[in-house]
């Protein structure tokens, strides 16, 4: 039997209207459990129910929803295609619903062999609610048939609260959910060249893609049938396939730039408490916010984590810094996050951290290596690992803070690229550690987990989103990505500090800094200088211009160099000032040498993972004689890496053709100018 498309509407109903899409494709067996389920719903609205029949074989489909649509009529609909696959069905229905109902407010997906109970569709729509930006409602999963259960179900949760990180590891949402219409106006159909399998999460990328976010229906009565040859027992034996598919097709939604911004506003790095205050602050990126918490609201997210690790989101570490510090470091942003991340990366479990700005250049010491001469802050940072163990190790009768175990505090010094800037005196330490067990001691009790037999967590655990996203973006191991969490272009320049002692050279930075807010740009400004420089007498009028400033330790010897053509190429930057610029990089989309900065010996691994390297070479940072034949051999060098040289300096320009540069790769600085128009 085979359904026309209605012209317009049978009914109209004072509220939009819900549509149910059903492909039919074999198991006609448990179609008709599918059908009545969908039809039989205590709605405060109409709904419609279509069955696509996407070629099926088998006569007895059609028979039996048009023996159901007498049973319904006005209800279920039906009609007949050539076989397209599972999402090109899903695709007919909804265009199907869409004509029929143009005032549709959303669509069910329900597969044949599936069923929902007659309250879903309402639970459903209660759950999606009427916040556009929320584009579906997804169930958890209540699997009867193949079962390890004796009672027969088995219930599977794939994310209690929606999470666009743990999305984008594994598909947190079952095809049987509620989609709302504008959804699908917004041009997102299911991708029909996806029939091996995870067709449903490729709709779901999509649909973030386009703006929208899911919401969690923790009720919704839908019942999946598992069965051991089903489509997505399948799709596991092609999955590393079907993954490498999603990621090419969802690229924009796996760059480093969208993994950070999701990190930081699902699962924040950082929990900040200012002593005094009563509130915890949440943030990936310190010149950011994600969220503020009471102590009380922390705590309760503390037991929340402790008891599921795998299900919820915790940050990684807890500091704790007096409101003077607080307010000095949010005063100098341009180190802000460069601090953190070296707090990150080489703090240990539980520690006092002496942030210390001098006028030297020193990246990171210990105290027993060295006492940095300058002017210090003090903060205490525990990793939350640490702390679970120690909050569930201790008796819920604990009333003092002096019952707190916790192991010796070790201690680092930091030094910021703060160029002295004022400091008062900084707090005791113990002042900052009493501060800390008293809130530690406002998260007790803990307790450990407890969750009912029949209900598991299967969806992607909050380790393993940081594992597979958030550090694989960093290409080195045991690293963590410098934390800037803005979608904004970001532009790397690299400063030899020499520059910073020539006023020439730093009107031209200046400049350079100006130009590129103009054209929307974050800037990021590396300092280039061996050990122990000192910037005393340094020009630094141009550091208000830059949203981060980092410092670049390079090789104090001339003896590390390779030859090319002939001629010997110095290398500057050593093993792990190269794995700091690369995971910098992953942040940029343009990168800038400053006359000819070290930085040159980078850009082709950034080059590799999309940012795009240029040397700006004008008046200001050209240098003469014997150094112009070792810079242009450095050039030539590293010709493959760079995308092109900046100079109107035609003199310059010749000679370096002339020793085989490509002329095709020198832009005049209009030109550069105007590739980088918004």
């Amino acid at each position: 039997m085979t359904q026309s498309w209605p012209s317009d509407m049978v009914r109209h109903t004072d509220r939009a209207p819900i549509g149910v899409v059903i492909p039919a494709y074999g198991h006609p067996q448990f179609l008709a459990e599918a059908v009545i389920s969908a039809c039989e719903q205590t709605l405060e609205r109409d709904h419609k129910v279509v069955v696509v029949d996407d070629g099926c074989k088998f006569v007895e489909t059609g028979r039996m929803v048009g023996a159901l649509m007498e049973r319904y009529p006005e209800t279920l609909y039906y009609f007949r295609q050539k076989n397209t696959g599972l999402p090109g069905a899903r695709n007919a229905g909804v265009r199907f619903l869409m004509k029929l109902m143009p005032e549709l407010d959303s669509v069910y997906f329900l597969d044949a062999d599936n069923r929902i109970a007659p309250y879903s569709l309402q639970a459903f729509r209660d759950a999606l609610g009427e916040d556009p930006e929320v584009g579906w409602a997804y169930p958890d999963i209540s699997m009867f048939g193949l079962s390890g259960n004796e009672d027969g179900f088995d219930i599977r949760e794939t994310a209690p609260d929606y999470c666009k990180l743990k999305h984008l590891v594994g598909n947190i949402s079952e095809a049987g959910s509620l989609v709302r219409a504008k959804v699908f106006q917004s041009g997102v159909f299911y991708n029909e060249t996806m029939t091996s399998g995870f067709e449903d999460w490729d709709f779901w990328l999509s649909a973030l893609e386009a703006g929208f976010k899911g919401r969690r229906a923790k009720y919704s009565g839908f019942m999946y049938r598992r069965r051991p040859e089903s489509m997505l027992a399948q799709s596991r034996r092609l999955e590393t396939t079907l993954i490498a598919e999603i990621r090419k097709t969802h690229r924009s939604l796996y760059q480093p730039k969208n993994i950070l911004l999701q990190e930081h506003q699902d699962a924040p790095v950082f929990a900040i408490h200012v002593t005094g205050s009563k509130e915890v602050l949440l943030t990936s990126d310190p010149t950011l916010t994600s969220s503020v918490l009471s102590i009380e609201a922390f705590r309760d997210k503390a037991h929340q984590w402790s008891k599921h690790p795998h299900e919820y989101y915790f940050p990684e570490r807890i500091i704790i810094i007096s409101p003077t510090e607080w307010a000095r470091l949010q005063a100098h942003p341009i180190s802000l996050r460069w601090t953190f991340w070296q707090i990150r990366e080489h703090a240990p479990s539980i520690a006092t951290v002496s942030l210390v700005s001098t006028d030297e250049f020193h990246v990171l010491t210990r105290p027993e290596q060295q006492d940095l001469d300058g002017q210090k802050s003090n903060l205490i940072c525990i990793q939350t690992d640490l702390l679970r163990t120690a909050l569930l190790n201790s008796m819920e009768e604990m009333t003092g803070t002096e019952a707190l175990d916790l192991p010796d505090l070790a201690e680092i010094e930091i030094s910021t690229p703060h160029f002295k800037v004022p400091s008062a005196e900084p707090v005791p330490t113990l002042d900052l550690l009493v501060e800390l067990k008293q809130i530690l001691i406002a998260m007790l009790p803990m307790t450990p987990s407890s969750q009912h037999r029949i209900r598991r967590y299967t969806g992607p655990s909050c380790l393993a989103t940081r594992d597979q996203l958030v550090s694989e973006i960093c290409a080195y191991e045991n690293r963590r990505p410098f934390p800037v969490c803005s979608m904004n272009r970001r532009a790397m320049i690299f400063v030899p500090v020499e520059h910073l002692f020539v006023n020439e050279a730093v009107r031209s930075l200046s400049a350079l800094l100006r130009r590129l807010k103009t054209k929307n740009f974050e800037t990021l400004v590396v300092l280039e200088a061996t050990p122990h420089f000192s910037f005393a007498g340094a020009n630094l009028n141009w550091a208000a211009l830059a949203d981060d400033i980092v410092p670049l330790t390079l090789s104090g010897s001339d003896l590390d160099y390779k030859v090319y053509l002939g001629r010997r190429v110095p290398l500057k930057i050593g093993f792990q000032a190269r794995e700091d610029l690369t995971v910098l990089a992953r942040s940029c989309d343009l990168i800038l040498g400053c006359g000819m900065a070290a930085g040159l010996e980078v850009m082709g691994e950034a080059k590799v993972k999309g940012a795009t390297g240029y040397v700006w070479l004008d008046t200001a940072f050209l240098t003469g004689g014997d150094q112009q034949l070792v810079d242009q051999a450095n050039l030539l060098a590293f010709e493959h890496a760079i995308t092109g040289i900046v100079s109107d300096k035609t003199n310059y320009i010749e000679g370096l053709s002339a020793e085989g540069f490509p002329p095709s790769k020198f832009q005049s600085p209009a030109e550069f100018w105007q590739t980088w128009a918004e």
